[in-house]
């Protein structure tokens, strides 16, 4: 499998580029995607998708909110300027984005955020009608729903969050209420809400590192191309994450067998204690950078 990491620096993308990412993605704090963790400014964005086609490795740009109307002019123009630079593709979310996309005759490659929550091979369809070529699948999506959704539309590209480092109890994991003693009344943490279908809950099931494991062996053995790792402002845990993807997935290329591969998964996480870097949401800047 290929890797996809999220960068909110040229700094950060130089280093993941040269240790083994295939491809960037990104966002600009201006117009951000659902994610906080963003560049400052488009001159430094520029630079990381120089360098990314220098070294041959792909940029992705996320746009994956929800944008007034009002905005949508000065987004195509910020992605137009961007494709004209060398940006790859965009990471989307909204379907009447992507209809102003294709009414205004941008057809970039597009990848389909987690957030469209395809769940089937129908939605798959619908974000594939409107150019989507790439999909992110949900935690909640398992290995035999995957291989019956690709199998009905052959040839579109899928995408998995690494099980053992992200798996998201609900479709967005981001947690925007208010809490007692949180920054200017900020929420700074991941999402404990369940959202309810009748009387039942809906949620990713509560797992082992070993179940955690199957999953990423199953995906592998499917077929899946990319393996992601989400931008987060926790730069340190960021780079953490990436080493485990990168090591992972070159077990798995080995050929190594699932309980083999299991074993390590588990020896790994919890040898690193990935605890230790403190909450994803927690800004902490690149190693010895002045920021």
């Amino acid at each position: 499998m290929r890797i996809t990491i999220g960068v909110k620096s040229s700094e950060e993308a130089g280093y993941f580029l040269r240790n083994g990412a295939d491809e960037i993605y990104f966002s600009l704090s201006a117009a951000r995607g659902h994610r906080t963790a963003a560049f400052s400014s488009e001159a430094d964005l520029i630079a990381a998708i120089r360098l990314a086609r220098r070294l041959r490795r792909k940029t992705m740009l996320a746009l994956n909110a929800v944008y007034p109307r009002e905005n949508y002019p000065a987004i195509l123009d910020h992605a137009r300027r961007l494709t004209d630079k060398g940006l790859d593709g965009v990471i989307v979310r909204d379907p009447a984005l992507l209809e102003y996309f294709a009414d205004h005759d941008y057809r970039p490659y597009l990848v389909a955020s987690v957030l469209c929550a395809c769940f089937n091979s129908q939605t798959m369809e619908f974000y594939r009608d409107l150019g989507v070529r790439r999909f992110t699948l949900n935690s909640q999506v398992m290995p035999a729903d995957a291989a019956r959704m690709m199998a009905a539309l052959p040839g579109v590209e899928t995408v998995i969050f690494v099980p053992c480092l992200c798996l998201e109890a609900n479709i967005e994991p981001y947690c925007f209420f208010p809490y007692p003693g949180g920054p200017s009344g900020a929420c700074l943490h991941a999402c404990t809400l369940r959202y309810k279908c009748g009387a039942n809950a809906f949620r990713m099931v509560d797992t082992n590192l070993y179940y955690q494991a199957d999953l990423l062996y199953d995906f592998h053995k499917l077929g899946v191309e990319w393996l992601k790792v989400s931008r987060q402002p926790n730069t340190p845990k960021l780079m953490a994450e990436f080493k485990v993807a990168v090591f992972l997935n070159r077990l798995l290329e080995r050929g190594l067998g699932r309980a083999a591969f299991a074993a390590s998964v588990v020896e790994l996480i919890e040898r690193l204690d990935m605890n230790k870097f403190g909450p994803s949401y927690d800004f902490k800047p690149f190693p010895g950078s002045a920021r």
